[in-house]
């Protein structure tokens, strides 16, 4: 009698766990199709079915004595009473192997994630120092950085032009832009007013009537436009970005872009310092930033060669920032940081060309002087190559490199094709001349992601052109911020470069460092390994930045360089 009130007892929980299961395995399968997950509806059924016999199982085989009997894999081995027949018992032990690999597979996709990396010289100088009438120093800041302009991109399907460069244009909410004070290098934009800005015009009027944001008036009446959200700004869709130009000196410009960046999750930055104002000539500091959303735990700044002409007056170097990509890894893990350098070595300045005695003069002049520019841009090459050398020769972390290096890439303005002047900075770069190391020896191999991605060609990333109508004539694409004597110029000059070592450090921990000698037996061997942090193939290219319903076209005179570096781990 006894046993039979337990029976009854242990029917009606049968029951229960029936009903419970079927309810479970609806609401599981309503959850995975809603989050878009990957278990099929019958993997989902086989799991719970398991499960279920389980538990009659596990109810229904008792003794007199009423104690439960282990149901687990290795209890139903165990248990010769077991009333699992061998095909139930193998059938659920694949079951539960299966279901285990399937949640194995999705924890691997779950931790590949991915980092939008960006380079940009934004061309925010001091105060008074421009290129032509007005650049828009800070229309420019707020339409790149600012949180409540609301910013719309139009892809133009997909479109690009002759160079390759995405036809892609932004637009924010000029109803909400902010009032842009007189002194506005030390004052912040006001924010409630509404700032006009027409032809070269500006005047504060009173806010409109709060309106519901309708996309259509805010953006030409085109439904192309679409919201760049959850991101609240132009750049923050990026991850990490190297800032070049953003000075500090004589204005809050910088300072009031990276408090706007760390609202927005930026909360980590490096900046190039001040320059020591009593003991050089330097006028201002060297424009470079690195903004963050990932753990900054090192930074360092070198300071090169003094430059020449104006570029004298800027304490031009090289910032350095190690960034921690894993920031729940170990920090004892070399492959959960990446070394990032970012720089903006000496220019060359392009010799006038119209025609007359006066400026051909001036053109013998400025060859002399671009004479004198790419010396000391060549002893600044080699200082960076030392600089990252000292920062990285210990360890294993992936080295990048990206910046406006100031080395054309491009034979000539019509070929796109790997220049002197490039070949020259890869040799300088990747070979060594130090004392303590042998001469000529190729430290580095270098990855130029933007060139590969190009099948082997440079894209402008300044100057330029575009093809009137009938297409016989060229003209700037963009000349209110541009130099004129870089109107139509073609040139690549930004880059991000992969650095990649050839040499080993000892496992001592101590300094002396052997170098690889590559051969053909162990290129198999370097290739299974699979790095942390790896460039994806195919995703690096121009982002050109463009901007309508505004006096400039571009919130720069140069073009942005972004890629996306992938953390497997």
């Amino acid at each position: 009698m006894k046993l039979i009130s337990y029976k009854l007892i242990y029917c009606f929980i049968a029951i229960f766990s029936l009903i419970l299961y079927l309810t479970i395995s609806l609401n599981h399968l309503n959850t995975n199709i809603s989050d878009h997950h990957k278990t099929s509806s019958s993997d989902i059924s086989s799991y719970y079915y398991y499960s279920f016999t389980s538990i009659i199982d596990y109810l229904f085989r008792v003794d007199s004595g009423g104690d439960k009997i282990d149901n687990s894999i290795e209890g139903i081995k165990r248990n010769n009473s077991s009333t699992l027949t061998k095909e139930l018992e193998e059938e659920l032990e694949e079951g539960l192997e299966e279901n285990q690999q399937k949640q194995n597979n999705n924890n691997n996709n779950n931790m590949t994630k991915t980092i939008k990396l960006l380079t940009y010289n934004v061309f925010i100088r001091p105060p008074g120092i421009k290129n032509n009438e007005n650049d828009w120093k800070d229309e420019r800041i707020e339409c790149l950085i600012a949180d409540s302009l609301s910013p719309h991109v139009n892809y133009n399907k997909g479109s690009k032009s002759a160079q390759g460069i995405p036809n892609t244009v932004y637009s924010v909410d000029k109803t909400s832009f902010p009032y842009i004070p007189y002194f506005s290098p030390w004052k912040y934009p006001v924010y409630g007013k509404l700032m006009e800005v027409t032809g070269m015009n500006k005047k504060a009027k009173s806010p409109p009537s709060p309106s519901p944001l309708k996309q259509q008036n805010l953006h030409n009446n085109s439904s192309d436009y679409q919201t760049i959200a959850p991101s609240k700004s132009i750049l923050a869709q990026y991850d990490i970005i190297c800032l070049q130009e953003l000075f500090s000196a004589f204005s809050y410009r910088q300072r009031r872009f990276i408090e706007k960046a760390e609202k927005q999750g930026f909360q980590y930055y490096a900046t190039s310092p001040s320059p020591p104002y009593l003991r050089s000539t330097f006028l201002v500091d060297g424009g470079l930033t690195v903004i963050s959303k990932y753990p900054i735990v090192v930074s360092d700044y070198f300071l090169y060669e003094q430059g020449v002409d104006s570029d004298m007056l800027s304490s031009k170097g090289v910032l350095y920032t190690k960034i921690k990509v894993v920031p729940t890894g170990s920090s004892n893990d070399d492959e959960n940081f990446i070394h990032l350098f970012t720089t903006h070595m000496q220019a060359s300045y392009a010799p006038k060309s119209d025609g007359s005695k006066t400026v051909k003069a001036s053109a013998t002049q400025d060859q002399a002087s671009n004479y004198k520019n790419d010396n000391i841009r060549l002893i600044q090459l080699n200082q960076l190559r030392e600089f990252i050398f000292e920062k990285t020769f210990k360890d294993k972390s992936k080295i990048i490199l990206a910046g406006d290096l100031n080395v054309n890439g491009r034979v000539s303005k019509d070929d796109p094709k790997d220049g002197e002047s490039y070949l020259q900075m890869l040799e300088l770069l990747s070979h060594t001349d130090q004392r303590d190391l042998p001469t000529g020896k190729k430290i580095f191999s270098i990855q130029d992601l933007l060139r590969d991605d190009f099948n082997g060609e440079h894209p402008p990333t300044v100057g330029d052109i575009k093809l009137l109508k009938d297409k016989q004539q060229e003209i700037p694409l963009e000349t209110v911020l541009t130099n004129p004597n870089d109107f139509g110029c073609m040139k690549r000059l930004d880059y991000i470069l992969l650095f990649n070592r050839e040499f080993e450090t000892s496992m001592d921990g101590g300094d002396e460092v052997s170098f690889k000698v590559p051969s053909p037996t162990q290129l198999p061997k370097q290739s299974q390994h699979k790095s942390v942090v790896t460039p994806l193939k195919g995703s690096t290219k121009v982002d050109p930045f463009f901007i309508q319903g505004f006096p400039f076209t571009q919130l720069s005179d140069h073009y942005g360089v972004s890629t996306i570096l992938q953390i497997n781990k």
